[in-house]
């Protein structure tokens, strides 16, 4: 069963209209006890002046209090609903006119000359009353006015207003989902612009891993974006490097394969002559290492290519065992004519540094300046502490490199001309190029002032690393 995936959409929208919803709810609560505040005060104002028109026709006569009881008194009252009015006038003596009665419990304690309300039952229905009591002239006691009105037009209106707030607020919440549909899509469109990007990548062509256009990605979606890219361009330096190792190892391996078919063809046709027997076989070792020797050097130049895309791992290390080891390495394979000196002037040489890669620049410069310097040539390697800066120089008797070509021999494939004599690949110098980049490690070609070829110089940084470090730590292998 496929997991239901959530909608970004449907999210954002929701978040949206939650609030809105409860400020409706809010909005909707302040409406209705406003509307029915309103409500209440306008019609008590009916019924304040119906009583006042009332209390004011009060009057004596032979000792006994009358009212001429005018007609705009209850008419000002009168509405569409025929709501029932009621009235009272009430002496000490007992009712004057109007309904006896009429409930009038609240009027006990009641101060004269201010009208008070409050609603009640009467015959049945709710009704709301307005009472005053009021001093008339020659009686003792003050003389009550009351109005009564059924609650109806009251009901009504206020009905009629919250049904039209009720609306009103249904028809906001409307315009507001759908402005906030048409807004969350606006704003989305972006997204799915870069969703169609990488569909159409998908579709059409899977190896198109150009970087995806973000110029319209908004702020909160550039991560994810970003790291998309990212990802493309890991993509592409790695399909690059698998490309180019291809590339570089078909190439190059042509000659040397074509070398030992041909040696070993001539084998099959002249193996009665010893003499030629020997030779070929000598031809095809030469080219069997050679082979091994340019496999040995397009994995190292891929591995370093692959540490180039994942940062290398530095650990504490000295330099001077890394040197140690590499020289250790080396020195069974080493023509014995060819004379090597190692000085390394300070102890211990601390760096945080990839030591397999480290040991691999070291060795190809070593291999370079042994394989150049050629038969009874003489090798010097020297190491020290220059202010913070590690400096080791490679120096060989050989030929040398001249100046103009000083930028070039770092090239892939590409060698010094005039140099037939020499065999390799033109891989050397540029590994240690690529894993100088990689290690942080300045690099300088001149000529030796003592042995007259090539002088290699590297410089690394210092690290405050004084522990002491295991030569078994540098090992590569």
């Amino acid at each position: 069963m496929r997991p239901v995936r959530r909608s970004l959409k449907r999210a954002v929208l929701l978040n949206l209209l939650a609030p809105v919803l409860l400020l409706a709810v809010a909005i909707g609560a302040g409406g209705y006890l406003t509307i029915t505040s309103v409500v209440e005060s306008s019609h008590d104002r009916l019924l304040d002046g119906s009583l006042m028109a009332i209390a004011e026709r009060l009057a004596v006569e032979s000792g006994e209090v009358v009212v001429d009881m005018p007609q705009v008194a209850l008419g000002m009252l009168e509405t569409k609903t025929q709501d029932n009015v009621y009235y009272l006038v009430a002496a000490d003596a007992g009712p004057v006119t109007g309904y006896p009665d009429l409930p009038l419990g609240r009027m006990a304690g009641a101060e004269p000359g201010q009208p008070v309300h409050w609603d009640d039952t009467y015959r049945g229905n709710a009704v709301r009353l307005a009472a005053v009591a009021r001093h008339v002239y020659a009686v003792e006691r003050p003389v009550i006015v009351a109005v009564a009105e059924t609650r109806l037009a009251r009901n009504q209106l206020r009905d009629e207003m919250l049904r039209k707030l009720g609306l009103a607020e249904a028809a906001l919440i409307l315009a507001i989902a759908v402005l906030a549909w048409v807004s969350v899509e606006r704003g989305l469109t972006p997204l799915a612009d870069l969703s169609r990007q990488i569909d159409t990548r998908a579709v059409s062509d899977w190896r198109d891993l150009r970087p995806l256009d973000l110029s319209d990605v908004p702020q909160e979606a550039m991560a994810p974006a970003t790291a998309i890219n990212a990802m493309f361009e890991r993509m592409r330096s790695a399909t690059e490097l698998l490309r180019r190792f291809t590339a570089d190892a078909s190439h190059q391996m042509r000659t040397p394969l074509a070398i030992v078919r041909m040696h070993v063809d001539l084998l099959r046709r002249e193996s009665s002559c010893p003499e030629l027997r020997a030779s070929t076989l000598a031809e095809l070792d030469q080219g069997a290492e050679r082979l091994e020797r340019l496999i040995t050097q397009l994995l190292t130049l891929a591995r370093a290519d692959e540490s180039a895309l994942a940062a290398a791992v530095g650990t504490p290390c000295d330099l001077g065992e890394v040197i140690e080891h590499v020289i250790a390495e080396r020195i069974a394979s080493i023509p014995h004519d060819t004379q090597i000196s190692c000085l390394i002037r300070h102890r211990p040489l601390p760096l945080v540094s990839d030591t397999v890669l480290l040991s691999e620049l070291l060795g190809n410069l070593l291999d370079n300046a042994v394989k150049y310097s050629g038969a009874g040539g003489q090798v010097v390697l020297r190491a020290e502490r220059d202010e913070g800066v590690a400096l080791v120089t490679i120096e060989d008797s050989g030929p040398g490199i001249p100046e103009s070509e000083y930028e070039h021999v770092f090239q892939r494939f590409y060698r010094v001309p005039d140099r037939p004599e020499v065999p390799g690949s033109g891989l050397g110098l540029s590994i240690v190029k690529v894993i100088a980049g990689l290690l942080h490690i300045s690099t300088a070609l001149d000529r030796s002032p003592e042995l007259g070829g090539l002088r290699v110089t590297l410089r690394a940084t210092l690290s405050p690393f004084h522990g002491h470090v295991a030569a078994r730590a540098v090992a590569p292998g």
